[in-house]
């Protein structure tokens, strides 16, 4: 065989794959694209922000326990969470009266907390509201009530843009883009929880925890996560056995384990040192209830 030949199919080796790849990729995008355009009904839901001393707050320490000012910042006012050619650009947006704050209805809040959607009923990118659709009336008020009587921030955040390697991970169900597709917005709200330390009360605490923990608190590899991220701790028995209420509670105020050992940083151990005794009690007694189950299972 003649090296033009070689070289001749080598070319035709390759120029078959580009053409593989772009129409895989034009798949991914065509896929992607048209789950983004999806409009989810969502029923009315009244909701009016609570502008009382004590419901202030409480919201001030609703939207740290909660993760609020992880992604929009501690004023409110929004941040750029990724920017690169391959993963896109994903922005939180400015939640005061001076950005996208001025703007919303209390209706718009309970969507897009809730529900993960605008007015219209399209999906927001990345709002965890599959972790919040199970927030109480009250606590919700609390949380917009206080988010709406901060100072204005005048910052403009820039629009959301989907790159192609956050789009071959949505496709592939390895990443939720769409939280709203997660939820079912026709279950009913509850109006208020008592704060006791039950399981109960734990489970309820425990929603947020299920992002990065998987929905059977058996931790793991976080899903979509980047690769240099360790995984979740395992909450199961399994894997707290070993902890003491008071060693659990110590670790979620401190970030510090029994043997004085730091935890990892992404651990947001700044967040839950806002946490009341009652909700750290509950949350424990709660991870102590679950069926044990070996690392990784999420």
């Amino acid at each position: 065989m003649t090296v033009r030949k070689i070289l001749r199919g080598i070319g035709y080796s390759v120029a078959g794959l580009v053409g593989l790849v772009v129409l895989a990729g034009a798949a991914t995008y065509g896929l992607s694209e048209s789950r983004m355009a999806r409009t989810f009904a969502v029923p009315d839901h009244a909701l009016t922000p609570s502008t009382d001393s004590a419901s202030l707050a409480s919201g001030a320490r609703l939207v740290k326990v909660k993760g609020c000012v992880d992604c929009h910042g501690a004023n409110l006012g929004g941040s750029v969470m990724i920017d690169n050619a391959a993963l896109g650009r994903l922005a939180a947006p400015n939640l005061t009266v001076g950005g996208r704050g001025a703007e919303l209805e209390p209706k718009d809040w309970e969507r897009a907390i809730r529900h993960g959607v605008r007015r219209d009923g399209s999906p927001l990118r990345v709002m965890p509201a599959n972790e919040f659709t199970g927030i109480a009336d009250d606590e919700l008020e609390a949380m917009v009530g206080y988010i709406r009587s901060q100072p204005a921030v005048a910052t403009r955040q820039p629009p959301v843009r989907v790159g192609p390697v956050i789009r071959a991970m949505f496709v592939a169900h390895q990443f939720d883009l769409l939280p709203a597709e997660l939820i079912d917005h026709s279950k009913a709200h509850i109006a208020h929880i008592d704060a006791e330390p039950t399981p109960k009360y734990g489970e309820y605490v425990a929603a947020g925890c299920k992002g990065c923990h998987g929905p059977g608190m058996s931790g793991g590899k976080i899903p979509g996560a980047p690769p240099d991220w360790k995984a979740a701790a395992n909450l199961t028995p399994t894997g707290i056995g070993r902890y003491s209420e008071s060693d659990f509670i110590k670790i979620l105020r401190t970030g510090t384990r029994p043997d004085g050992s730091m935890v990892d940083t992404l651990m947001p151990y700044r967040l839950t040192k806002e946490m009341t005794d009652v909700e750290l009690k509950a949350l424990f007694s709660y991870l102590k209830t679950l069926p044990p189950k070996e690392f990784g299972n999420r």
